[in-house]
């Protein structure tokens, strides 16, 4: 039970990590004049695009850390393969 509560909190920090840092980079962008919502919004489908592929990355990474048990080998402690 522990395992799938730990689980259910590294995704929902995940989603809560990429909606605000999505929304902040759009927003710093937009700030910086590098495009603006007038024109379209071709801007933030980008941003949406390439942090949704960064984050994604760096979610899988913490996945699968968190499935090895962090461990060198790769096993999870668990005796299973």
């Amino acid at each position: 039970m522990k395992e799938q509560a730990t689980a259910i909190a590294l995704v929902a920090l995940w989603v809560l990590g990429w909606g605000v840092g999505g929304s902040l980079i759009d927003a710093g962008l937009i700030g910086a004049g590098v495009y603006d919502l007038e024109g379209g919004q071709v801007g933030t489908l980008i941003t949406f695009l390439l942090w949704s592929l960064l984050w994604g990355g760096v979610g899988l990474k913490l996945w699968r850390r968190r499935g090895s048990g962090g461990s060198e080998d790769g096993s999870n402690g668990t005796g299973a393969p």
